[in-house]
């Protein structure tokens, strides 16, 4: 089985991230994946490149949780991937952008206060993938209650190891199966400490991004966690 992180954040981007890109790598590797998707939160929630205005600026702050991964994973063997997540809707809403390069970024200026739907078309024009994140969690920072959108995400995150109980995991995994959806796993780490929560397994590893992206489509990713 090949193991792979769809759900990390680095000190590097996230401002609520704990631990540096080079760390989580290093956390990853010597756990036995194969890969990771680096999803630092995108800029219009908790990242450092928020106060920026001018747009290649804040994408290079962006990057920065990734570069570094990058970095480290070419180190130690440890294929690392670019991704992040969005938060739409006053916290109601949150979902994983995997499948893409940072190029995608630096084509799309102020992407973070396109709707939906926008933000959805321009993603699968570039065959990108959107997973929704963590669908039930509850927390005092979620404003509003759990929308329940259709034709938006690709898959459904069905396990997220930050989650405060597992009946929100159970909830989103009753939603993926109403729905016929394929599903994701992740960690959600924001700590060495919290890596390998929760991931997805491929019988066939995956040769490219495209690859990793289309089996997570395809509802080939194996859900797993602690």
């Amino acid at each position: 089985m090949y193991y792979y992180e769809l759900h990390m954040h680095t000190s590097d981007t996230s401002r609520c991230g704990k631990s540096p890109a080079a760390d989580m790598v290093a956390a990853y590797k010597q756990k036995g994946f194969t890969g990771v998707v680096v999803t630092d939160h995108l800029m219009n929630v908790q990242s450092h490149a928020e106060p920026e205005t001018d747009w290649n600026r804040r994408v290079e702050k962006q990057l920065a949780g990734y570069y570094a991964a990058l970095e480290a994973g070419e180190k130690l063997g440890l294929t690392v991937y670019c991704g992040w997540e969005l938060t739409y809707q006053d916290n109601a809403e949150d979902y994983l952008t995997l499948g893409l390069s940072p190029q995608f970024l630096y084509d799309h200026p102020w992407l973070e206060r396109y709707d939906i739907e926008k933000y959805r078309d321009a993603v699968h024009a570039a065959g990108g993938i959107l997973v929704r994140a963590h669908p039930y969690r509850r927390a005092w920072y979620i404003k509003k209650p759990y929308v329940e959108r259709e034709g938006i995400a690709d898959a459904i995150e069905v396990f997220n190891g930050g989650n405060s109980s597992q009946e929100e995991n159970d909830m989103a995994l009753a939603y993926a199966q109403k729905h016929n959806m394929p599903m994701t796993g992740g960690s959600d780490a924001h700590h060495v400490d919290e890596t390998a929560r929760g991931y997805i397994a491929l019988e066939k590893k995956a040769e490219s991004y495209a690859e990793l992206c289309e089996a997570i489509r395809t509802g080939k990713a194996i859900v797993m966690h602690k």
